[in-house]
């Protein structure tokens, strides 16, 4: 009798911490975030034409059901209308649907720094919603920007402290042309966004052969 209730009294010790365990791991948490956007379009890593810029940094604090853009997916007309023209309008209109569906809870505005400087934002996101996206267009340029799509800040239930990130130049397959400008023609069937070569953007890449990042993002917890 003593060994049954014994091996009674072990299996509910058992189940008692297994259930802990699982509450721990999956714990409701929330972090706010200094977010800073750093510039590194300069010569020689660069061609840098007349009126270089980026424009107004916008995306979205969300979770993993939902993006901003994505590499192999058609832009939508928010990231397409950000690359081309740098007007947000329509992204602003695409994540307010995402927030009614309950995908994403804010927006990430940050303010276009130059070329080569830096501008930073406070950022609020909890363990649902923990994936954060944005875009800003390479001005003046067919249909080239740069951002981030949906970076996980609570990695294996953990808040990352303090990491920065390259950004790379993507086209949004939306325009054609080689050249720095705004009067491009618009692509007969649209292709998918993609990551820009040297050999499909050789003014962008002022005769190197790789491109670098053109900027970075900081992400530190507070």
């Amino acid at each position: 009798m003593k060994t049954i209730f014994l091996s009674l009294f072990i299996c509910i010790l058992f189940l008692s911490c297994e259930k802990s365990s699982v509450s721990e791991g999956s714990a409701y948490s929330e972090a706010v975030y200094s977010v800073e956007f750093t510039g590194k379009w300069k010569a020689p890593e660069f061609g840098v034409p007349s009126g270089v810029h980026f424009t107004t940094i916008l995306g979205m604090i969300h979770n993993s059901q939902t993006y901003q853009w994505k590499e192999g997916e058609l832009a939508s007309w928010g990231v397409e209308r950000i690359a081309e023209s740098g007007n947000t309008g329509p992204m602003v209109i695409e994540i307010d649907s995402i927030v009614a569906l309950g995908k994403a809870i804010s927006y990430v505005v940050i303010n276009a720094p130059t070329p080569t400087g830096s501008n930073k934002t406070n950022i609020y996101c909890n363990s649902n919603y923990s994936y954060i996206s944005f875009e800003t267009m390479l001005a003046p340029t067919p249909d080239w920007f740069t951002g981030i799509n949906s970076f996980n800040l609570y990695a294996n239930n953990k808040w990352i402290t303090d990491t920065t990130v390259n950004l790379y130049s993507y086209d949004a397959g939306t325009e054609t042309g080689d050249a720095f400008g705004y009067n491009n023609p618009e692509t007969n069937l649209k292709e998918n966004v993609h990551k820009l070569t040297p050999t499909k953007a050789t003014v962008l890449a002022n005769g190197n052969s790789t491109l670098a990042p053109i900027a970075s993002v900081r992400f530190i917890k507070k």
